[in-house]
């Protein structure tokens, strides 16, 4: 199924309105913005908006403890009427302003509360280790210290001699001390609490006899209040989960905007204009360092190296054309250099504005003419340098500019705060889009500005290297999706191998996996993977049964069939033993206890053709790809590798080197001379075509030809590969022989015991899983290998991104438009 196509549309609209745009094309979900491009600056936002969303940001961050685990469908929604974002911004703090600010006054009220029964206690255990002794000159002094510091903190104390540190109580990662210490010691030990940044503890004063009766009122106090926080949460849980939801909605749009709008004027024009006053100047610049560099010459071949004149005052300009009357009216002498350059004396000191056709010269210049000429060269080469870098810099971002924006640079200096966002959305839903963007626009139209300056366009080309991609597959192949998106994305145009995979991966595995009874663990594991949903403590029971992993169920659920299908094709075992009469003619792997060879002689060759088989076709699909992802040039010469690859395979066939044959003599006729001349027929057609069309390429005027892809192409793919990736699917027939023979010792292992007693049974279960979970693993990482390297990596370039539309996860939040 061909990747989906696409629509890109680029939607101008006021900077305050951007935002309300971003907010609803998010409630739609089918809009992927695209990133702004890096030259041109990210517009700023309006501040009473920005100070809004932080105001909410900063409030669903003091209630986000109490949003967390899953929404009980019963307790209802939080909904908010909205029509621009800033209204939504504003309304879902307003009605939760009164639940927030009682929530931080309960906390607040909690934590004092708990402060209070941590001094209580911590006086308890004071004055159970120091009784009502009081000692004069000894201070006690309770310290609060992190768990981080707690070891170098009592170091410290304890490098002070006549102090002493007792641990008190612990209060999750902090720790609380006593320090026992004289005054005169009191500064050293002051210095080391705040070296360490520990916190000092001030007991309550008091009468001892009641500090019982103030703990139990303070715990009751606490109770209480974890009571009443605890209805207001349960209470108020749409609303809390909802504040939670708007303000992550808040913080997308908001870098969504920052992201991917892009200011048609402002300050784009301002950097535009600022690096073409740059490149005036430093043309200005260069003309003049030309100007002199050629009068310099000029001068040198007079046999004029140096002026000479340096105990007097004068002034030399060099002029291109006739000397200006302003400047002429200073009597001089005029050297006519050539070339319609004239250096014109003056024994005066002049000041005279230069133009690009009037310079005056340096005098330091005119002391040594030829040492001049050699730094003002050095000067002009670093200044055609800075032009190229400004020039390219100009030009790419006007490009960008042009690609992002809807206004012409002209148009936007006549405008201001308006901004531009680009963003893909998938042909099938643009109809859905425009009428939604159309009521959207309606609702902002109350806005003149928005009358009057909005524009809407849908571009007629798409840049498929910005293009993302998009797939969908019935069930049973989307599974195998994400296993070819390990590999890579495709790109947007690009023929994708999806289909391929959901062929490929399942026959792979079934084929090294050949046992109908692991086949059908695997089957069932998937199958229950679909079926049961698991949400209890276990983490790893929960990540497989949660109902997230459907896709590796279905996954396992087809190679374990493939297995049982290959079990009957090929191997006929069931857990090792021989139940099943393979259909295809060289029977089983064991034959009276001995590995038969018979059943080798025909796997392998089969492997090696069945892999030389897609070998070819993926180098087929190569120039097709090629040229789908515009690459045209290099379509028309890669063309001719497979019969390259076909020849060159041919021939290491009719040779022995692919042992194809002399594994099986079924299939003598590759031996043949025939055969041979066939091969290098297809090779010398292959070289011919492929450095003709090479060289016909090369010839055509600005042809853009990657002449490094195309002889990689020829050599590695077409020559070198046709030996190297064909013997790698011999590992086909290895791994499923490999396969059989640890089932089979399983088996014959479990019977020396007794199949059927409890150390049999035991032996079986235990070896079995140990295989289906270890080679299982193995078949899979071989199966991978095989479809990615020896196949996907001939045609398949996998360096797409996926469409992901801007979209709200909102489960408790409901969002009413007008």
């Amino acid at each position: 199924m061909p990747i989906e196509r696409i629509v890109e549309y680029k939607i101008t609209v006021p900077k305050h309105a951007a935002l309300d745009i971003i907010f609803r094309v998010g409630l739609l979900g089918e809009f992927m913005p695209i990133d702004r491009p890096p030259k041109l600056p990210a517009p700023s936002i309006d501040q009473e908006t920005y100070n809004s969303v932080r105001r909410l940001t900063e409030a669903a961050r003091t209630i986000s403890r109490y949003g967390q685990g899953q929404l009980d469908s019963t307790i209802g929604r939080f909904r908010v009427k909205a029509t621009t974002f800033r209204e939504f911004v504003d309304s879902v703090y307003k009605n939760g302003e009164e639940l927030i600010g009682r929530i931080r006054q309960i906390e607040d009220s909690l934590n004092s509360a708990e402060e209070d029964l941590t001094k209580l206690k911590l006086l308890v255990n004071v004055n159970s280790l120091m009784g009502t002794l009081s000692l004069r000159n000894i201070k006690y002094i309770v310290i609060e210290a992190p768990y981080r510091v707690l070891s170098d903190f009592e170091n410290s104390i304890r490098q002070i001699e006549d102090a002493a540190l007792i641990r008190l109580s612990e209060a999750g990662d902090k720790v609380h001390v006593l320090v026992i210490a004289p005054t005169w010691e009191l500064r050293r030990i002051n210095d080391t609490i705040r070296l360490h940044n520990v916190k000092v503890i001030e007991l309550p004063e008091g009468d001892l006899s009641n500090v019982e009766v103030r703990i139990k009122e303070t715990e009751s106090t606490i109770s209480s209040l974890r009571s009443q926080l605890e209805s207001l949460i349960n209470s108020n849980k749409p609303v809390i989960r909802g504040i939670l939801e708007a303000a992550s909605v808040a913080e997308n749009v908001i870098q969504t905007y920052v992201n991917s709008a892009v200011e048609e004027g402002g300050e784009v024009i301002a950097r535009i204009d600022t690096i073409k006053g740059q490149i005036s100047e430093l043309e200005g610049r260069l003309s003049k360092l030309r100007l002199l560099m050629e009068a310099y010459n000029g001068l040198i071949k007079s046999g004029i190296k140096e002026m000479g004149l340096k105990s007097l005052e004068y002034s030399l300009f060099i002029v291109r054309g006739q000397v200006p009357p302003d400047l002429g009216k200073y009597s001089g002498y005029v050297m006519n250099i050539g070339n319609d350059l004239t250096a014109y004396l003056i024994m005066s000191n002049v000041d005279y504005p230069e133009s690009k056709n009037v310079v005056k010269a340096p005098r330091e210049h005119l002391t040594d003419l030829e040492a001049s000429v050699g730094l003002l060269s050095r000067e002009a080469r670093e200044v055609e340098r800075r032009l190229s870098e400004l020039k390219g810099e100009l030009s790419e971002m006007i490009r960008e500019r042009d690609e992002a924006c809807n206004y012409s640079i002209e148009e936007a200096r006549q405008v201001s705060d308006l901004v531009t966002i680009r963003g893909f959305v998938l042909e099938k839903n643009a109809n859905r889009f425009e009428d939604f963007l159309y009521r959207t626009l309606t609702d902002l139209a109350v806005d003149a500005r928005v009358r009057k300056f909005t524009r809407v366009i849908q571009v007629n080309s798409i840049n498929p290297h910005e293009a993302p991609t998009s797939e969908e597959y019935p069930a049973p192949i989307s599974a195998f999706k994400e296993i070819t998106y390990m590999y890579g994305i495709p790109r947007y145009g690009e023929l994708s191998p999806v289909t391929l995979t959901a062929v490929l991966f399942p026959i792979f595995f079934g084929w090294m996996f050949p046992d109908a009874g692991q086949g059908a663990i695997l089957l069932l594991f998937g199958v229950l993977m679909n079926v049961l949903k698991y949400n209890g403590r276990n983490s790893i029971l929960r990540a497989m049964f949660s109902g997230k992993a459907n896709l590796w169920g279905q996954l396992f659920t087809m190679m374990g069939a493939w297995a049982i299908v290959f079990s009957i094709l090929n191997s006929g075992e069931v857990f090792g033993m021989d139940l099943i009469k393979p259909l295809l003619p060289w029977g089983r792997v064991f034959v009276n206890g001995t590995i038969n060879e018979y059943w080798i002689n025909w796997v392998l060759p089969l492997a090696m053709l069945f892999g030389f088989t897609l070998l070819v076709i993926s180098l087929v699909l190569k120039p097709l790809n090629r040229a789908r992802l515009g690459y045209r040039l290099d379509a028309m010469t890669l063309a001719w590798v497979p019969l390259v690859f076909i020849g060159f395979g041919l021939l290491m066939m009719n040779v022995g080197i692919i042992p194809i044959a002399l594994l099986n003599s079924s299939f003598s006729i590759l031996l043949t001379p025939q055969v041979r001349l066939l091969g290098a027929a297809l090779m010398v057609l292959g070289f011919g075509g492929f450095f003709g069309s090479f060289m016909y390429l090369k010839s055509m005027p600005n042809a853009e030809v990657d002449a490094t892809e195309l002889m990689v192409g020829l050599t590695i793919e077409g020559i070198l590969d046709a030996i190297a990736n064909t013997l790698s699917f011999m590992r086909l027939g290895i791994i499923a022989l490999v396969h059989s023979i640890f089932t089979y010792m399983t088996y014959h292992l479990a019977l020396t015991y007794g199949l059927l007693t409890p150390v049999g049974l035991l032996i079986m279960i235990m070896l079995n899983t140990l295989i289906i979970a270890g080679e299982g693993f193995l078949t899979f990482i071989q199966t991978s290998r095989l479809t990615f390297y020896e196949v996907y990596s001939k045609f398949y370039e996998g360096s797409g991104k996926l469409y992901m539309p801007l979209r709200y996860m909102l489960t408790a939040l409901s969002v009413e438009l007008p």
